[in-house]
């Protein structure tokens, strides 16, 4: 038998204040619980899109981002969302650190954020369409 990955089924973060991420992750992204979170608890369990994001406390939090070889910083995690531009607004609205909203030709835009305890993460809007192609 070969074994054979199926799909993600869990991305756990390290935070420092577990109840500070669960509200953010929560208000600000829209993140549902997995299953409930009693206060008091070690971790919390958020589901996007049937993956298990784990906000687990943790004394050291390292941060998982990396550079890429021309020195630019890359997240580890990221994220799809709808209404990318209108996502992009309301979170630098609401004073969020985002990175630039860039357009990537065949992969369309994303940006950069980074939640309270400094991880670099993504937002993506998903596939261009054809249009959107040919006019960048």
């Amino acid at each position: 038998m070969s074994v054979k990955v199926k799909n993600f089924a869990v991305i756990q973060l390290p935070v420092k204040n577990l109840e500070a991420s669960i509200k953010w992750y929560q208000e600000l992204l829209g993140i549902p619980f997995t299953f409930p979170y009693t206060p008091g608890d070690n971790e919390a369990w958020l589901n996007v899109g049937g993956v298990g994001l784990g906000l687990v406390r943790s004394p050291e939090v390292p941060h998982l981002d990396f550079c890429n070889m021309n020195g630019q910083p890359q997240p580890i995690l990221s994220l799809q969302v709808d209404e990318i531009q209108a996502v992009y607004a309301e979170l630098k609205e609401k004073g969020i650190d985002v990175g630039e909203m860039v357009y990537k030709k065949g992969g369309g835009y994303s940006f950069t954020f980074r939640d309270p305890d400094g991880h670099l993460s993504n937002l993506w809007g998903g596939w261009p369409s054809a249009e959107e192609d040919l006019d960048k």
